[in-house]
């Protein structure tokens, strides 16, 4: 039986194998390997709020990088340097993501990833030109640097660049048996354990042992 929890519109879904974000995100941790993980954080944070935060993080892959490109359009940066800018952030931002990850940053983040922002700055941007009073500063976009915008946007937000990036990471680099779901909750907790004082021990170690929890609740649910 699974056990549902709603906080607005994000939804946390505990199975017998982990727990289901109404982001679509797949956790292979439950509750008392969480617990056994970092003792005592639950009776700190909720695990809606730590499962939350890792959905944040995990949903900026996108949507930071897009807010970056967008304003990298905008700028007087000509257009090629923009685009190699903006796709050389978001190759950064995905692959170094764990490493980022802070609980003092995670409001900016929240709120950086809200849809609304994005389409504000999106429409807004591009609406700009055609009615800004005279005398203001004017952004001057090309048709060229609209259609790369727009094509842009596009692309990330429908999840085709995300597909792509993942296919090449998942050809070309060192196979990783972890999904990044999992890398991305246990920097959370190992963050959140060392701000409450409950962690102390080597970082590399502590990734080994939520790798080794993550395969052993894995190896149950197929059983």
């Amino acid at each position: 039986m699974s056990d549902q929890r709603k906080k607005g519109r994000w939804e946390l879904v505990e199975l017998p194998g982990g727990f289901r974000t109404s982001f679509g995100n797949w956790y292979t941790m439950t509750r008392e390997g969480l617990e056994s993980y970092v003792p005592g954080l639950l009776k700190r944070y909720s695990l809606e709020h730590l499962v939350r935060v890792a959905d944040d993080w995990l949903r900026s892959r996108e949507q930071f990088p897009v807010l970056v490109f967008m304003l990298l359009v905008y700028s007087p940066l000509p257009e090629l340097l923009s685009l190699v800018l903006g796709l050389s952030f978001y190759v950064f931002w995905r692959t170094q993501l764990s490493a980022l990850i802070y609980p003092w940053a995670h409001p900016a983040i929240r709120w950086i990833c809200e849809d609304a922002l994005l389409y504000g700055v999106f429409i807004v941007g591009l609406a700009y030109d055609s009615v800004a009073p005279v005398g203001w500063g004017q952004l001057g976009l090309s048709s060229l640097e609209i259609t790369t915008l727009v094509g842009s946007f596009l692309i990330i937000k429908t999840g085709l660049a995300a597909m792509a990036f993942h296919f090449l990471h998942t050809r070309f680099s060192k196979k990783d048996t972890t999904a990044i779901s999992d890398r991305i909750l246990n920097m959370v907790l190992i963050r959140y354990g060392y701000k409450e004082g409950l962690l102390t021990g080597n970082l590399k170690a502590m990734q080994d042992e939520f790798i080794r929890l993550a395969n052993y609740h894995k190896t149950r649910k197929k059983n």
